[in-house]
């Protein structure tokens, strides 16, 4: 988030000129590395503390046994013979049928059961273990559902890696309820899935038997109106073979039956009839075939003797007695032969008599058979109707029965949920587990102390990465300072293998990019709060300017709460103040800073208005004097906000550089102080960061690194002249 615009004058020499300062970019890893090792106690005490809450929760929790009863459950095998294309939906099916089951494992109509079973609601065991008041009210008004809850609560179902088997454990301070509860879930949820699988199936038998009886009344009821409508109108039937099969039968009434009957009588007396009429309508020596065959060998003989006559009579003549011997047979035979023909045709005359009698008899009968058929035709209507509810009736009783029977067979059957181990008294508790009460305590302290360091940092407004100066504030970073390991700052800038002096070399190089003519002749060290390396950091600059041969002095601007005298020994006097009030003699306020050797005007003693002595032009035009005279004037300003000296100091010099304390300064507040300092009228070289310590290594920087050169690669005197 960019609180300031940036500066492009000055922002873009910056960068045109810094080639010396070094990336100070790290790792991610080492970041977070550093930011855990910056608050390590911080740490250590969160997970300390989570630690002794742990072994003290421990110590003070009641022990609880699990115990645990183990099941298989089989997958309900269907009667299936083709098996192509059936075992990818029976994969689906599973994975479903498994997952029901496991619901239904851990349903409160299961536990409810268990409670009703057990009686647990009067099971001083059970109560006991888990300290139940039974006068509790919500234990008075639902016990039931209150244990069913509390057995939810401790029970836990775990199938058994890809496997059919599936443990059920529960967890009480009792052992041995615990056990009894285990096996009590493992044995109710086996009764309930027989309950489940097979009481469809009661329920459709009952339904059947009661459909079954209904339907025996019924046709009872519809075969007696049917017998009794079939008495009253003679409409009894017999069976009879079905054509073309042996084994089929067909129903037809006994008037149906004798009219079929006489029929077929009628046709065979007209038959007869027609023939003897026939025959008597033939000539009148027509014989019957069994007069014919009578009267044939008479007629034979007759021939014979003929013949044997007529060649005696040839040859012996008429009166021959052989002749008339032959004759007299011949006349016989001639006699017998004609009684024969006249019995012949009584016979046939007879015999068409009884054909024509017989076929007028029956034929009587028919009709009157006839008539009675069709009045029972006119009934078998009504018949037929009785006869239809008849045959749907046994057709729906037989098929019911039928299905009371299959239901019946498949009813019987194993369970395919069965026991596999059941759960024992267990000897050692479950709970507490120390080891894992420790883990746990630890990772809770270790996130707990992660939060609170990432909502530090979040929270925190201050600098922490002094690289990302010149996004929040907009100006260029010019140094980074870290924060003095010594009491005595004045030994340690005096050694120039130490890291304050090579962080406040690396800023004077910095500065010498500022402008053409290297460090600014008037500058000017602000800071946002007092405390924040102002005063320091200008003692070094005029130090190492000094060092370089310049002619430098170092102006104490802080008329108010000057900080110099805790680097350089400064008599107390006369000063600035001194001056900016009317005295002339200026060069009379210039002391040596000791034990530095450069020159310096202390603040003098505090006036009650420094901001109208700093307004007016005395103030610009002894600038100007100390201009002429010296190479450079570092100026120590008071700080920005609060106060309006800053504003005006920085209005009469080249520009400023702001000193912000890192990991303390608001960013919000600095940006405030730069705006006052440019809308004053002054220029804004960049920022120093200061005070940089172990809370600033995850950003790389800390003792001994990121300050733009490592030791034994100082830069020579040339590169910074």
């Amino acid at each position: 988030m960019n609180i300031r615009s940036a500066r492009p004058d000055t922002a873009d020499y910056y960068e045109d000129n810094a080639e010396g300062l070094r990336d100070l970019g790290v790792p991610v890893a080492e970041r977070v590395w550093q930011t855990v090792k910056n608050n390590k106690w911080l740490i250590a005490i969160l997970i300390t503390a989570s630690l002794v809450i742990g072994v003290v929760a421990t110590l003070i929790m009641t022990p609880k046994y699990q115990a645990s009863a183990r099941i298989e459950i089989s997958r309900v095998e269907n009667n299936v013979t083709a098996v192509e294309g059936v075992e990818t939906q029976d994969q689906v099916l599973d994975a479903q049928y498994y997952e029901t089951q496991y619901e239904l494992l851990k349903s409160r109509s299961l536990a409810e059961q268990v409670v009703r079973q057990g009686k647990l609601a009067s099971d001083e065991a059970f109560l006991k273990a888990f300290d139940i008041d039974t006068a509790d009210a919500g234990f008075a008004r639902d016990p039931e559902r209150a244990l069913a809850n509390l057995l939810l609560d401790n029970v836990s179902i775990s199938p058994v890696g890809s496997s059919n088997l599936v443990d059920i454990r529960f967890t009480s301070p009792s052992p041995a309820v615990s056990a009894r509860i285990a096996n009590s879930w493992a044995n109710e949820y086996i009764a309930s899935n027989l309950s489940r699988r097979f009481g469809a199936t009661n329920e459709a038998r009952q339904f059947l038997e009661g459909r079954i009886e209904q339907l025996r009344e019924r046709l009872e009821t519809a075969e007696r109106e049917l017998i009794t409508y079939a008495a009253e109108r003679n409409l009894f039937t017999i069976e009879t073979p079905e054509t073309g099969s042996s084994s089929e039968t067909a129903s037809q009434t006994l008037v149906a039956s004798d009219l079929q009957a006489l029929n077929t009588a009628l046709a065979q007396a007209t038959t007869e009839r027609i023939a003897a009429q026939s025959a008597l309508d033939a000539t009148a020596t027509a014989l019957s075939p069994e007069d014919a065959a009578a009267i044939q060998p008479l007629r034979q003989r007759r021939a014979e003797l003929s013949a044997q006559r007529a060649q005696l009579r040839a040859t012996a003549g008429e009166e021959y007695p052989t002749v008339r011997a032959l004759s007299e047979q011949i006349s016989q035979l001639d006699r017998e032969i004609a009684a024969a023909e006249r019995r012949s045709g009584s016979a046939v005359r007879a015999r068409f008599q009884q054909a024509l009698e017989t076929e007028q008899r029956l034929r009587a009968r028919v009709n009157e058979l006839r008539d009675e058929f069709v009045g029972q035709r006119r009934d078998s209507v009504q018949y037929n109707i009785l006869q239809r509810e008849v045959d749907t009736t046994q057709a729906l009783y037989n098929s019911l029965l039928q299905r009371y029977r299959e239901i019946g067979v498949a009813g019987v059957g194993e369970n395919n949920i069965a026991m596999v181990d059941a759960a024992e008294v267990p000897t050692v508790p479950s709970e507490p587990n120390l080891l894992r009460n420790l883990l746990l305590s630890l990772l809770i302290g270790a996130a707990a102390a992660g939060g609170i360091i990432l909502l530090r940092e979040k929270l925190d407004q201050s600098v922490r990465d002094p690289a990302e100066v010149p996004e929040l504030l907009g100006v260029p970073l010019l140094g980074s300072i870290p924060a003095s390991r010594e009491n005595d700052l004045a030994d340690e800038l005096e050694s120039k293998h130490s890291e304050l002096y090579e962080a406040y070399f690396n800023l004077f190089t910095t500065l010498g990019f500022l402008s053409e003519n290297g460090v600014p002749k008037r500058l000017m060290l602000g800071s946002t709060r007092p405390a924040e390396g102002k005063s320091l950091s200008s003692v070094a600059l005029a130090k190492i300017l000094a060092e370089r041969g310049k002619r430098v002095l170092l102006l104490d601007a802080d008329m108010r709460h000057s900080g110099l005298s805790k680097y350089l020994d400064v008599s107390g006097g006369k000063g600035l103040s001194n001056y900016l009030r009317g005295e002339d003699d200026w060069q009379s306020l210039v002391q040596i800073a000791k034990p530095f050797n450069f020159e310096l005007i202390p603040a003098g003693r505090q006036p009650p208005n420094a901001a109208e002595l700093l307004a007016g032009d005395r103030f610009e035009e002894f600038l100007g004097k100390l201009e002429a005279r010296y190479d450079h004037v570092i100026i120590d300003a008071p700080p920005v906000l609060g106060l309006a000296d800053a504003p005006l100091i920085a209005s009469a010099v080249e520009g400023v550089v702001m000193v912000v304390e890192a990991n303390r300064g608001k960013v919000r507040m600095i940006a405030q102080a730069l705006d006052r300092l440019e809308r004053g009228g002054g220029k804004i070289f960049g920022a120093v960061v200061t005070k940089l310590d172990e809370r600033n290594q995850s950003y790389g920087y800390g003792y001994g690194y990121g300050y733009g050169y490592s030791y034994g690669e100082k830069p020579k005197l040339s590169e910074v002249a």
